[in-house]
């Protein structure tokens, strides 16, 4: 066996340490590379996951350890099932990007800590077309989540701040000008404040006679953007038809007989404002078409005229009628009920809110006081008498009510007028189910009055005084109900005395 020679050893050294020597600096380089981009993955402001393509964790980066507040040895090698299993996050990117093989993105949140994290997953394909390693990038979004809420938050508050604005206004508004006690009239002056600002072309108010659809009429011109401009009301049925297209439109001179010179109409009066007519289910049919019209093209032609001119008004409608009914009898135009319905405000009858009932009564006694330099006070038993009245004729029956109690009572209190005012009312004996009970109710209250004023007096003189009435009506009332003065020494009516 021929055996090596040294000198062949020796060169073969001397390659091996040659190439070493030549490749370290090329090893030192890599190994360089290595720590930086390791660097670059550990130190990244995202969190990264790098997972095999069979769900095996292969890496994750210092971020997502110290987001996800776990260990390196916790999670490597692990199946990412697993991960969501041990409740270290909630929902896996990688699982998802695995079963529907694109990427995918969504808000996941780590279960030690409870930060919510922005997870976008990515996946890697090798050349057959498989996916060989899903990528995931994790971002902490809990601060704008946070941020988020509060804004959130800042909006709620704010639309609450905004609606006891709204609410304080509507005091505000009620208190100067229409009494909004009830939740009910509350409701109507909050839609009407919409409208208004919503300078609605059409509104149409509905409501029983006496409920103040007048009044309403000028809360929406006041709170709209036309407040500046003039407010023109006509009354539909007092206007003679033969001079209501006349009256609306205007004429020009010599339009017929007795025209000696042109004149506005009222909806040029209105130029800029709001045009108010008051029941217009009592327009003339012939009206009606031309009305129509005039809202549909929003311009129309003056009695006589050759040009147009332009309707620049909010209209407001209002009427006592049912519209609905009398439009589908054919004694008002369908097609103007529907054009005039579009924003439809509803005033509750007086019967419906005794909030704003005695609240009425009490602002209406305190102007007829001022008025009539008198000083009446509604005591609870006046109050109860109101209560228990149906007020047909609503806020206008009311007024003229108090106003004829306060010129008749003698003293300082309405009771004993209103009780006799009321109980004498003739619509009570012809009114359907519960009249008789209403009428024993006031003559109750009648009596105990009476009761009470004979144990506080000693005449029929100081009852009189004590009531506000007459001393002949005290007499006449006393022999009604069966009530005496109690003589002296006894028992007076209504008062018990009992021994312990």
């Amino acid at each position: 066996m021929t055996r090596p020679s040294r000198t062949s050893d020796r060169g073969v050294a001397a390659e091996s340490a040659s190439a070493e020597a030549s490749s370290a600096p090329e090893l030192a380089a890599c190994r360089d590379e290595v720590r930086r981009l390791r660097a670059a993955f550990d130190f990244a402001s995202d969190g990264i996951w790098i997972t095999a393509g069979d769900g095996t964790v292969l890496d994750v980066n210092k971020t997502s350890l110290a987001l996800n507040r776990i260990r390196a040895e916790e999670v490597l090698g692990l199946d990412v099932r697993a991960i969501v299993e041990l409740g270290i996050v909630d929902r896996s990117a990688s699982i998802e990007v695995l079963q529907h093989r694109r990427q995918v993105g969504f808000v996941q949140q780590a279960g030690r800590t409870g930060r919510h994290l922005f997870v976008t997953g990515i996946p890697v394909f090798d050349e057959a077309g498989e996916i060989s390693l899903v990528v995931v990038h994790e971002r902490d979004v809990t601060d704008l989540r946070n941020m988020r809420d509060t804004m959130e938050e800042t909006r709620r508050a704010f639309r609450k701040a905004e609606e006891e604005l709204t609410e304080l206004k509507l005091l505000e508004l009620a208190d100067r000008d229409i009494v909004a006690e009830s939740k009910e009239m509350r409701q109507v002056l909050s839609i009407c404040l919409k409208l208004a600002r919503l300078d609605a072309p059409e509104v149409l108010i509905l409501g029983e006679s006496g409920t103040g659809k007048g009044l309403l009429a000028k809360f929406l011109h006041r709170h709209g953007p036309r407040a500046e401009g003039p407010f023109i009301q006509v009354n539909c049925a007092a206007l003679p038809p033969a001079l209501f297209e006349a009256e609306l439109f205007g004429y020009e001179r010599g339009a017929f007989s007795g025209a000696q010179e042109a004149r506005a109409g009222l909806l040029e009066l209105a130029r800029g404002g709001t045009f108010f007519l008051d029941e217009v289910g009592d327009m003339p049919q012939e009206v009606q078409a031309k009305l129509l019209k005039c809202l549909d093209e929003r311009e129309y032609y003056p009695l006589g005229g050759r040009e147009p001119r332009s309707v620049d008004c909010t209209i407001v409608t209002a009427t006592n009628r049912d519209l609905e009914r009398e439009a589908a009898g054919r004694r008002f135009r369908q097609d103007l009920y529907y054009r005039l319905s579009t924003y439809v405000v509803r005033i509750p009858p007086l019967r419906e809110r005794p909030e704003d009932m005695l609240a009425l009564a009490q602002r209406e006694l305190d102007r007829l006081n001022g008025e009539f330099r008198t000083s009446k006070r509604l005591t609870p038993v006046s109050m109860s008498l109101l209560q228990a009245h149906p007020f047909p004729g609503n806020v206008r029956e009311l007024s003229n009510l108090l106003k004829k109690a306060v010129v008749i009572a003698e003293g300082d209190q309405l009771d004993a007028v209103l009780a006799e005012t009321l109980g004498a009312r003739p619509s009570f004996a012809g009114a359907a189910g519960g009249a008789v009970g209403l009428e024993e109710e006031l003559a109750a209250v009648e009596r105990e009055l009476l009761l009470k004023a004979a144990a506080r007096c000693r005449t029929t003189r100081q009852m009189a005084e004590y009531l506000g009435v007459s001393q002949p009506t005290v007499v006449r009332k006393m022999a009604r109900h069966g009530v005496r003065l109690p003589e002296r020494g006894k028992e007076r009516p209504g008062v018990r005395v009992g021994r312990k």
